[in-house]
């Protein structure tokens, strides 16, 4: 049995460094695509910039007659920018902050998993065009670190080649995402003293306790928000419930909750070699578990090995052998506890003495 349980832990080991090699592979391949359309977006950005660049130095040597760019295949289109802006990059599970999943409790600062739909947020980095504005966040796009803010960062972008729309409206105008970390949630605040309101941008925001269970129909996080340093509790926005509409053929409540299943101690709940079909791993090396049967084998294998090594006839040389083993145990325990004698380490000492003579001699 101890063979077996070694050859367990064995491939439980193997397992969760080959899990940890996966990971990390996955990991590295992550950085990789997100690397890769980050630059795809950089290279479509500085095609724009050099060509607009061109043109307008065209313009300014030509004058009356610089050509019209807005003809032909860019008549409809001419101005609009990629499709590929709108999607940025995407981040790595790992290089995600805030809450994973609705069950994890966390503490922390950021503007990662505190700032939702229905928030006003203040762009405080970019562009002449966007810096300063405020505006109500309509899309947040957790995997990407953006979010989209409604009437901030206007552009137009082509439409699809292939498309229906394409047909009949070939650029459509839509805010394109900004990165979460350039800006800053709006919070109107209430002058205890004067009662007036006012709004106010939050440079930091903390997130922990109280954690709240929300309804099932709920997109908000559990945790609550506060201003950092102010310990002043930040509302959530108000989260509406779904509007459902019911048909005919729809499955009434009553039926799903009804109880179908009946207990019974004569019989099993679940059929014989059902455990088998639901394991994917029932024939493979790196298993963590074994049939009853075959442990009970393996058991009984220990027990018969055991039981013959005691029965085995010892000769007289073997039982001197035994006794120069408890012999030589008992002394090493006895040096161990009292340490070596006087008489020893004369005897030590005088053989030096005598080796470092002979040393002194030869030269």
């Amino acid at each position: 049995m101890q063979k077996i349980l070694r050859i367990n832990l064995q491939a439980r080991n193997q397992a969760l460094k080959a899990e940890r090699r996966k990971n990390l592979k996955d990991l590295k391949s992550a950085w990789r695509e997100h690397d890769r359309r980050q630059i795809e977006i950089e290279r479509v950005k500085r095609k724009y910039v050099k060509e607009e660049r061109k043109n307008r130095r065209e313009d300014w040597l030509a004058g009356p007659l610089a050509p019209k760019r807005n003809v032909a295949e860019k008549a409809a289109t001419y101005g609009a920018a990629s499709l590929l802006l709108h999607d940025g990059p995407t981040f790595p599970e790992r290089a995600l902050k805030g809450p994973k999943n609705e069950e994890e409790e966390l503490e922390g600062f950021g503007n990662e998993g505190n700032i939702v739909v229905g928030d006003r947020v203040c762009v405080v980095s970019g562009h002449q065009g966007i810096l300063g504005r405020i505006g109500q966040v309509i899309e947040v796009h957790r995997e990407r670190k953006e979010i989209t803010i409604e009437g901030v960062n206007m552009a137009d972008l082509e439409t699809p080649l292939g498309t229906k729309q394409s047909e009949t409206r070939p650029v459509m105008s839509a805010p394109l995402p900004v990165p979460i970390d350039t800006v800053r949630l709006v919070h109107k605040l209430v002058d205890e003293a004067t009662g007036h309101s006012r709004d106010v941008i939050v440079k930091h925001i903390r997130y922990g306790a109280p954690y709240l269970q929300r309804l099932p129909y709920s997109q908000l996080p559990r945790h609550t928000r506060y201003i950092a340093g102010e310990d002043i509790e930040i509302p959530w926005p108000e989260d509406d419930a779904p509007a459902y509409q019911a048909y005919e053929g729809d499955t009434l409540r009553l039926d799903v909750e009804a109880q179908t299943f009946q207990p019974s101690l004569y019989t099993a709940p679940l059929r014989p070699g059902i455990m088998d079909e639901l394991r994917t791993d029932k024939y493979s090396p790196n298993r963590k578990w074994h049939e009853d049967d075959y442990v009970r084998m393996k058991i009984l294998e220990d027990a018969r090995s055991r039981w013959y090594t005691e029965r085995r006839i010892t000769t007289p040389k073997d039982e001197l052998a035994q006794e120069k083993k408890r012999l030589a145990a008992e002394r090493a325990a006895q040096i161990k506890e009292h340490g070596v004698s006087n008489q020893t380490l004369s005897l030590i000492g005088e053989i030096l003495r005598q080796k470092e003579g002979k040393s002194a001699s030869r030269r």
